[in-house]
C-alpha cells in the first residue's frame, strides 16, 4: 500500500506491505493524523505475532490511538493507556509503538516510545537516529511510565518511523539493517531534487523481511 497525503502543513508519506497477503492485514500501523488546533500525530506501531489475533490487536491500538490523540493526550500519555490496555487482556500480546506530536508553528516535535525502534532524521548532513527516551514494550509492565522526548525539525528536515520488517534481516544484527535504511535513505536525499527525496527515499528502501509486516512513514514539513 502506497500513501501520500498533506496534513496541516506537513507531507507524510507511507509504503506498508503485509506478509500474510490473503488476508490482506497484518499487525503494523501508523497514523498520520491533522488534531484540532493545527498540530499533527504521526505514529508507527508492530504488534507481535501474526494472524487473526495480531490484526485484531493491532485494529484495536490504532482505534484507540487515534481516538486519544483528537482527544488532546500529549505521546506519553497515549502509550501508557495502550500499554494498560494490553496488559489487562487475558492472553498475552505484545506490541512496539512510536508517536509523535508535530507542532507546524514552532516545528516542534515532541514523541515518546514503548519498545521502538529510532526515529531517523535526515537533512544537508546526513542520516541519523534522534535521542531515545526510554519506554519498554506495550504489554509488559501495567505501571509502565514512557517519558517525552523533544526536538526541533528544521527546513528541509525529514523524519522516518519503521517497524522490524524493514529493517531486520536473518543474517545481521538489527542495528546493521537500521543502518542499511540510513543508507538507502542518504542515496535517495543526494540523488534526487528536494521536491522528490520523499518519494525516492520511501520507493528506494529495502525491504528486511518479506515474512513479515513492514511499515515506513516518512514525514516533512512543508512551507504553508
Amino acid at each position: 500500500m502506497t500513501t501520500d497525503v498533506a496534513v496541516n502543513g506537513v507531507r507524510v508519506g507511507v509504503r506498508y506491505a503485509v506478509a500474510d497477503t490473503i488476508a490482506g492485514v497484518g499487525g503494523d500501523w501508523f497514523l498520520g493524523i491533522a488534531l484540532p488546533g493545527g498540530d499533527v500525530m504521526l505514529a508507527v506501531g508492530d504488534v507481535m505475532g501474526h494472524g487473526p489475533d495480531a490484526a485484531g490487536t493491532m485494529l484495536q491500538l490504532r482505534a484507540s490511538m487515534t481516538s486519544l490523540a483528537l482527544a488532546g493526550d500529549e505521546p506519553g500519555t497515549i502509550l501508557a493507556a495502550l500499554n494498560r490496555m494490553l496488559c489487562r487482556r487475558r492472553t498475552t500480546m505484545l506490541a512496539t509503538a512510536v508517536c509523535g506530536r508535530f507542532r507546524p508553528a514552532d516545528r516542534m516535535l515532541v514523541w515518546a516510545r514503548a519498545g521502538h525502534l529510532p526515529i531517523l532524521r535526515a537533512n544537508a548532513d546526513g542520516v541519523g537516529p534522534l535521542r531515545q527516551p526510554s519506554g519498554m514494550a506495550l504489554g509488559v509492565e501495567p505501571c509502565a511510565a514512557y517519558p517525552h522526548a523533544a526536538v526541533r525539525i528544521e527546513p528541509g528536515e525529514l523524519l522516518f518511523m519503521y517497524t522490524d520488517g524493514v529493517v531486520e534481516r536473518r543474517d545481521q544484527a538489527i542495528d546493521q539493517g537500521v543502518q542499511g535504511l540510513a543508507d538507502d535513505v542518504r542515496a535517495a536525499m543526494h540523488a534526487s531534487a528536494p521536491d522528490e527525496r520523499m518519494d525516492r527515499a520511501l520507493d528506494g528502501a529495502r525491504r528486511g523481511n518479506p515474512d513479515d509486516d513492514a511499515c515506513l512513514l516518512a514525514a516533512e514539513p512543508v512551507a504553508r
